[in-house]
């Protein structure tokens, strides 16, 4: 999109994604992208909450630099007088005002480029005349002759100097037609307007400014088009023929989109741009080259009425929703064609003009690149390991690469099955508790080290945990602030279908099916080890009885559990899906064995169905990589299975259970080993299946080849 034709509109793209997601390192990027040959400014409302008519004004600023691909640097003259205006305190005698004003165009029309330019001449003209004067006519002229020519030369200097400055404030006729025109002005004088725009206060003339400022950049994109020969464009081949053609739409970078001055800024610009076309209809009326890019990590409720929510698996029925897109598959297309159900963009409507995309995700390079150092761990990690964890989320790179930095110098011979969100830093303080804090939306409290009772950002990440439930609009009331940590993690982009990470045998199981909105991996991973490592309720207490103490994690998934299958009998739910439910939740409580044996009396019926079925518990949070090893935690699982006296189906099941369900934790790295496993059990299964069809298995066993 940083090519432009005639006539079109730039959209404010939202560039989306959660707090600390790499979407100001982004921004950065592609401003130095951008170089000398794209026109382009940044705002950074985190560091300068500026009002939107400052923020315009340094945005001009830095656009009235030189570029290479333009033979004039930008001016902004409508914006500039109306600024003008705005910041000076006239009389209140109308003459004396109106003085002024004029005042005040004469003072910028001088440091106009023409105006700069007719001072030279004058200055030019003005020795010239001394020369001839005191020079050539001196041995002709005398006494009372000299006088008079002395006289007419100083007659003459201001005249000359109106005339040359006059052919300079010509340059500004546009501007100042433009400010009698805008509604404000009620079709009086251009000085009158200005006077008008004057005595304003500074909110109401925040319109009237902002659109001036578009229509500067309008005028300047329109008469001082790219120079082609200094155009380094790579253009998509269906392009490449009009190449001669295009042409750089501006950009404006915005960072901190989602602060108070952001949004200020922001919905002023959107509300400029429809100002323009409302006052001035036609197809290019709101056809400014500025796009803008900004850097949002909360979701705005206006956007909802053209986009669907990126929490939420497929868009409203009936509406004209459309899907967010990725950042690197946005086209110019995906966003005009939400006008072709109408005649056109509705001008009354700010969503039409918003562009929300989703940032794509560091890749397992990138993310290996940015933690891999000499520094070590507390157990070696592989980068398969870290991505996964991580998520491609910046912040948690960055958060990995401190906790080496930060890691006691007795890490090496520390405990080595320690999972990486546990380990500790210098201070003994473990990376959960400092990833917690720093990610979590305010109103969502980070649980502390050795806490008894889990916050709801836990409850959160334990319901959502389940993909069944995560786009469910119906939430268990029995839950504490279950509804309040869902609406807060969702407004703050940390649940979204771009999270799902699926499993290699999903598609076999659900087919195309829509991904389910996920809890990000990284706080979802934080918050189950908080609750994996939080102290037994009652502890002290219960050892004086000589009970054992109730465990945190059996508890928020016990309750969760018998919640949810309360709900679902209120609003007369399938019997199968209850089960099926239920035994994700034994499965996550640690009842491998029953769930196992489920699992193999199911196997006969419906082989994809079955493959749908295994696929779903093996998503369930495991909590044995919290304690030991992967390849420990599979000893353990399947430990006398072989020798139960259990059918061949019963056992490749049981096995397939276990590696999946392992295999599906991001502390699980994946070994050619394992790989060979599951093909192997897959391909038992499909050898013992009482039903002709055994494509599903087959198929699913092939992924692992």
């Amino acid at each position: 999109m940083i090519w432009r034709y005639p006539d079109q509109r730039q959209p404010v793209v939202a560039l989306l994604g959660p707090r600390q997601s790499g979407k100001t390192t982004m921004l950065r990027s592609l401003s130095q992208g951008c170089g000398s040959t794209v026109v382009h400014a940044h705002l950074d409302f985190h560091e300068n909450p500026l009002d939107p008519v400052s923020a315009a004004a340094l945005v001009a600023f830095q656009m009235m630099r030189g570029w290479d691909t333009l033979r004039r640097s930008p001016v902004f003259h409508r914006f500039a007088l109306g600024l003008l205006a705005l910041n000076e305190n006239l009389e209140e005698d109308r003459s004396r005002a109106t003085d002024q004003i004029k005042g005040l165009i004469q003072q910028y029309t001088r440091n106009t480029r023409r105006g700069r330019f007719a001072t030279r001449l004058e200055e030019a003209v003005d020795t010239t005349m001394d020369v001839v004067v005191t020079g050539a006519l001196s041995p002709l002229v005398q006494g009372q002759a000299r006088e008079v020519v002395t006289a007419v030369r100083e007659r003459a200097r201001p005249v000359i100097g109106s005339l040359l400055q006059s052919t300079a404030r010509w340059g500004l006729r546009d501007a100042l037609r433009w400010h009698v025109g805008i509604p404000e002005a009620e079709a009086a004088g251009s000085l009158d307007a200005l006077i008008r725009l004057s005595s304003a206060s500074r909110s109401a003339s925040v319109g009237p400014l902002l659109a001036a400022f578009l229509a500067d950049a309008k005028d300047q994109a329109e008469r001082h088009p790219a120079l082609r020969s200094s155009c380094s464009c790579e253009l998509p081949q269906e392009h490449a023929g009009r190449a001669a053609r295009h042409d750089h739409a501006w950009v404006l970078f915005v960072d901190g989109a989602q602060t108070p001055a952001g949004r200020r800024f922001l919905a002023a610009l959107v509300a400029a741009r429809m100002r323009n076309e409302h006052n001035e209809p036609g197809s290019g009326a709101a056809a400014d080259p500025l796009v803008v890019l900004a850097a949002c990590d909360q979701w705005q409720p206006e956007w909802t009425t053209r986009w669907c929510e990126p929490w939420r698996t497929t868009p409203l029925p009936d509406t004209p929703q459309r899907r967010v897109p990725l950042l690197s598959r946005a086209t110019r297309t995906r966003w005009t064609r939400q006008d072709e159900a109408g005649a056109g963009p509705d001008p009354a409507s700010a969503a039409h003009y918003w562009y929300p995309v989703w940032l794509d995700p560091m890749s397992e390079e990138r993310v290996s690149y940015l933690t891999d150092d000499a520094a070590p761990l507390a157990a070696p990690v592989a980068a398969s390991v870290v991505h996964a964890l991580t998520g491609g989320h910046w912040g948690a790179a960055l958060a990995l690469q401190e906790q080496r930095e930060s890691t006691p110098p007795d890490a090496e011979t520390g405990v080595p099955e320690r999972p990486l969100p546990a380990a500790v830093d210098a201070s003994g303080r473990p990376l959960w508790s400092r990833a917690l804090e720093t990610s979590l939306p305010e109103g969502l409290a980070a649980p502390a080290p050795g806490r008894t009772n889990p916050p709801p950002v836990v409850l959160a990440a334990g319901y959502l945990a389940d993909m069944r439930t995560a786009d469910d609009p119906r939430v268990p009331q029995d839950i504490a602030d279950l509804p309040r940590s869902l609406e807060l993690l969702r407004r703050n982009l940390w649940v979204s279908t771009f999270f799902h990470r699926p499993s290699r045998i999903r598609e076999v199981g659900w087919g195309e099916a829509d991904r389910p909105p996920v809890l990000h991996p990284w706080l979802s991973r934080c918050a189950l080890t908080a609750l994996s490592a939080a102290a037994p309720a009652g502890a002290p207490a219960a050892a004086a009885q000589g009970e054992r103490p109730a465990d945190p994690w059996h508890d928020v998934f016990t309750r969760q559990a018998r919640a949810l299958a309360s709900l679902a009998a209120t609003h007369n739910g399938s019997g199968p899906a209850r089960e099926e439910q239920q035994l994700f939740y034994d499965l996550a409580l640690g009842k491998f064995a029953p769930v196992a044996e489920a699992l193999a009396g199911r196997f006969d019926r419906d082989h994809r169905a079955w493959v749908r079925l295994l696929d779903y518990l093996a998503s369930a949070p495991c909590r044995l990589v919290h304690e030991q090893s992967a390849q420990e935690s599979y000893a353990l699982l399947l430990a006398g299975i072989e020798q139960s006296g259990r059918d061949v189906v019963a056992v490749a099941t049981a096995k397939l259970l276990a590696l999946l369900w392992l295999y599906n934790d991001p502390l699980t790295e994946r070994s050619r080993r394992w790989d060979a496993q599951i093909e192997e059990g897959f391909e038992r299964l499909s050898h013992n299946s009482r039903l002709l069809d055994v494509s599903a298995l087959q198929q699913a066993g092939a992924l692992f080849a």
